[in-house]
C-alpha cells in the first residue's frame, strides 16, 4: 500500500499529543462521560464529555480506567467537551479510584425523581417532606434564607434615552428595569439558622420499591431568626452547594394575607 492510503489515517493522529487518564461514568451512543483522574494541572475528579475515536465503541464500561488521545483542545463548558479524539486506550477494566457519589448523581439523577410537599404553612414556619426515589439520593440542606418581594426604590418606570432624535428616527431607550425586587429579610444573626429545624424522618425506605428510597421531613420555625411574617409575598430557598450540581434548589413561594399564608409555587432546581 502507498502512503496515501494512509494519509488521512496519520493526519488524525500526528496531532494527538495530549493524554488525559479518565474513568468511564457513562457510555452514550458517540460519546463517553468521564471523570478525569491523575492528569497533570488537572482538577481530580474534573469532568468531561469524550467524542468516541473512529473506532467507536471497543467494549467501554462504567468503571473502566482509560487513556484518551486527543490534540489538546477542551470546550470550557461544565463538564468540558474534547471532541478532536484519536484514540482511546482501555487501561484497567476496573480502576481503583472509585466514581465519587457526587459525579453519578450529576449524570444519573433526575428531578422527576424527587417529590417536594408542604403540609403545614403559617406566617411562623411550615413542614416540607421530600421524597428521593433517586438510586444515590441527594444531600438536603439544613440551611434555608428567606426573601420579600419589595418595591425597587431604583425603578423610575423611564428607561434612560439611547441617542438623540434626528430627522428620520426616534432615539431608544435602555429597559425600564424591575418595579419590584426579592430581598432578605432582615435576621437575627447570633441565632443559627440549623436551630430552628427540626428534622422528622431521615432515610426512611420502602421496602415495596425496586430499591430503598428516602423521605426526608423538615419542620421549620422561623420566628427566632426572622420573625413572624407580616402581609406580602415571600421565597424561601434551601440550597445546598455541591461539587458537580453547582446549586441544589428548592424554592418555595407564598403569601401572607391577614396572616394567612398561601403556597404560589413550587421549584426544584439540580
Amino acid at each position: 500500500m502507498k502512503y496515501e492510503d494512509f494519509e488521512e489515517e496519520y493526519k488524525d493522529y500526528e496531532n494527538m499529543t495530549f493524554t488525559l487518564s479518565g474513568i468511564v461514568v457513562k457510555v452514550n451512543e458517540k460519546s463517553l462521560d468521564v471523570m478525569g483522574i491523575n492528569n497533570e494541572n488537572d482538577e481530580v475528579n474534573s469532568l468531561y464529555s469524550v467524542s468516541l475515536a473512529k473506532e467507536g465503541n471497543i467494549g467501554f464500561k462504567e468503571g473502566q480506567e482509560i487513556l484518551i488521545y486527543f490534540d489538546g483542545m477542551v470546550l470550557e463548558t461544565f463538564p468540558g467537551q474534547i471532541h478532536n479524539v484519536g484514540k482511546i486506550e482501555i487501561i484497567k477494566e476496573k480502576s481503583e479510584t472509585e466514581i465519587s457519589a457526587d459525579v453519578l448523581r450529576f449524570y444519573n439523577n433526575s428531578e422527576d425523581k424527587v417529590e417536594v410537599k408542604i403540609s403545614e404553612l403559617t406566617n411562623k414556619g411550615l413542614t416540607i417532606e421530600i421524597t428521593d426515589r433517586n438510586e444515590i439520593p441527594y444531600e438536603y440542606a439544613n440551611e434555608y434564607v428567606i426573601y420579600k418581594e419589595v418595591k425597587n426604590e431604583n425603578y423610575t418606570g423611564v428607561g434612560e434615552k439611547i441617542g438623540e432624535d434626528t430627522e428620520n428616527s426616534t432615539a431608544g431607550y435602555t429597559g425600564t428595569g424591575t418595579e419590584y425586587i426579592w430581598e432578605e429579610l432582615e435576621k437575627d444573626e447570633d441565632i443559627d439558622i440549623k436551630e430552628t429545624i427540626e428534622e422528622l424522618r431521615y432515610n426512611l425506605p420502602n421496602m415495596d420499591s425496586e430499591f430503598a428510597y428516602i423521605i426526608v421531613g423538615k419542620k421549620i420555625d422561623w420566628t427566632p431568626v426572622y420573625g413572624k411574617l407580616e402581609d406580602g409575598k415571600y421565597r424561601i430557598i434551601f440550597t445546598n452547594l455541591g461539587a458537580y450540581t453547582n446549586t441544589f434548589r428548592i424554592q418555595i413561594e407564598f403569601s401572607v394575607d391577614g396572616g394567612n399564608a398561601k403556597i404560589t409555587s413550587i421549584e426544584k432546581e439540580f
